[in-house]
């Protein structure tokens, strides 16, 4: 038994090690920030690099019920983001801020 509490905590600190955010700090502060027109074509690039592809959408999905990852999204407090990439709405919200930055600033 000590064995393997020995071994589910090894587990586990490696995959808190290797955690990454399912939405960057930048696309946060990207989707955030008001429209500047002298950044336009800069931001919309960023923000379509950051769009979630279906195969980070199906991880974060299988993340949010794996009861270990489930719990490590619960810690990081990013759990709610998660959700978000799954289901598609992260991918819904950059598109709408990209609108919104080429209609405020005529672009293309």
């Amino acid at each position: 038994m000590k064995l393997f509490s020995v071994l589910v905590f090894i587990v586990l600190f490696i995959a808190g090690c290797a955690y990454n955010p399912p939405i960057s700090e930048e696309a946060k502060y990207e989707l955030e920030k008001p429209v500047d027109c002298s950044t336009a074509a800069l931001d919309i690039q960023i923000l379509e690099s950051e769009k979630a592809s279906s195969t980070a959408q199906a991880k974060s999905g299988i993340k949010m019920i794996v009861p270990a990852s489930a719990a490590r999204s619960i810690l990081h407090r990013d759990y709610l983001d998660r959700e978000e990439v799954a289901t598609g709405q992260y991918n819904r919200d950059i598109e709408a801020k990209i609108k919104e930055i080429k209609d405020k600033c005529s672009l293309q």
